[in-house]
């Protein structure tokens, strides 16, 4: 069992990282699906091709826009929609 902290940070088990071959620095998605939280390892490949960043990005794109528009790139490609 693991405590969740009050940032809601949770260390996962070695054992886990090793089978999963996550280091430090690695990106993961974390999604919900029917009650049950799922962590998946991304790739590169995972993040590649075209993002859809909001409509005014022309006029100023922000760090927060890019970093949402690959994780909802990632979360679609991940669910089979892309």
């Amino acid at each position: 069992m693991h405590k969740l902290t009050t940032k809601r940070q949770v260390t996962i088990p070695q054992s886990i990282c090793q089978k999963l071959g996550l280091k430090p620095g690695d990106f993961i998605q974390v999604f919900e699906r029917d009650g049950v939280a799922h962590l998946v390892k991304m790739t590169s490949d995972d993040l590649s091709g075209t993002i859809k960043l909001p409509d005014d990005a022309h006029l100023h794109l922000t760090p927060e826009d890019t970093k949402k528009a690959i994780k909802d790139k990632a979360g679609r490609k991940f669910r089979g929609e892309l």
